[in-house]
């Protein structure tokens, strides 16, 4: 795993059992004391989609999405 992992205090229980990991987009947690987890799901989003949102960083248009950098996997 080229991220880190980390225990921390539990967002439900307060308990510092708390097992956190990160690697790359994925983030995920659980909680040895009361069963608390979490994860992260990533997507992608569609042309008109992003389009959408760069409008509201008043950025122009695209016509095409950029592409995975290579090694990339979906």
């Amino acid at each position: 795993m080229s991220g880190y992992s980390e225990r921390t205090d539990c967002p439900r229980c307060g308990a510092h059992t708390l097992e956190r990991s990160e690697d790359h987009d994925d983030v995920n947690g659980y909680c040895l004391e009361c069963g608390y987890e979490y994860h992260t799901v990533s997507s992608i989003q569609t042309l008109e989609e992003v389009n959408g949102e760069r409008i509201n960083y008043e950025m122009e248009p695209l016509t095409e999405l950029r592409g995975p950098v290579e090694g990339w996997q979906d």
